[in-house]
């Protein structure tokens, strides 16, 4: 664009002087030159801004989407991983469902026959009949925070995720007689601020037990979901 204002203007010049030395008055050529010049200083000064202008202008745009665009996706990420932080729980370590219970995750084991802790003399057990499958067997001891009795099968409902995407249900069992038998969970109640140990059992394939795969427990509560990860 610098270029094209010099030869416009140089051509002008050519012509102010052409016309000037037609008429033969120095004077007026000498004026026209100077009006000129003024003209092409002034007019590289302006291309000179316009050039910063457009460049400055480029890199506040680039800047202001970068910047309205990185908070977002890092909100995003900090927000599911609190999420996934909150949910997460451990081994023997209580946590509370207010108003609701009190649980703590006591154990959680693969067997092919699943026993009460302290076995009396005649007692109840679960065997897995299929030689391919295998047991996971989660213990939770759960403490009512309700403020009259309830089915101990209607406290908590547990899930066993396996390699991210295989689901699998369980079924529960509770101890009686301080773990020398098991009963069911539909006729016991958990009285108010009492506990009961529940067992839940889930028959995955064998091959969950030996791999490496990834392997959490789902334990849903009152509608909030609590993850144990094994692996």
């Amino acid at each position: 664009m610098k270029n094209s204002i010099r030869l416009i203007l140089i051509c002008s010049l050519m012509i102010a002087l052409f016309s000037g030395c037609s008429s033969g008055s120095n004077n007026e050529l000498s004026s026209k030159i100077d009006s000129l010049s003024k003209q092409v200083s002034y007019l590289e000064d302006e291309n000179e801004k316009l050039k910063q202008l457009l460049k400055e202008t480029n890199v506040t745009v680039d800047e202001t989407t970068e910047e309205s665009n990185s908070p977002t996706s890092e909100d995003q990420s900090q927000t599911t991983n609190n999420s996934n932080i909150d949910n997460l729980i451990e081994l023997t370590k209580p946590f509370t469902v207010e108003d609701y219970a009190k649980l703590k995750l006591k154990s959680v084991e693969f067997a092919s026959k699943i026993a009460p802790p302290n076995p009396d003399s005649f007692y109840s057990y679960y065997e897995v009949k299929d030689s391919n499958n295998i047991y996971l067997d989660t213990v939770i001891n759960i403490k009512s925070l309700l403020t009259s009795a309830k089915s101990s099968d209607e406290f908590v409902s547990v899930k066993v995720k396996y390699d991210e995407k295989y689901d699998y249900n369980s079924f529960s069992t509770v101890e009686e007689n301080g773990g020398t038998d098991f009963t069911y969970t539909n006729i016991t109640s958990i009285e108010p601020l009492k506990s009961k140990n529940l067992h839940f059992i889930a028959e995955l394939p064998v091959e969950a037990s030996k791999d490496t795969k990834s392997l959490s427990v789902i334990i849903t509560c009152d509608g909030k979901d609590f993850i144990y990860k094994l692996r």
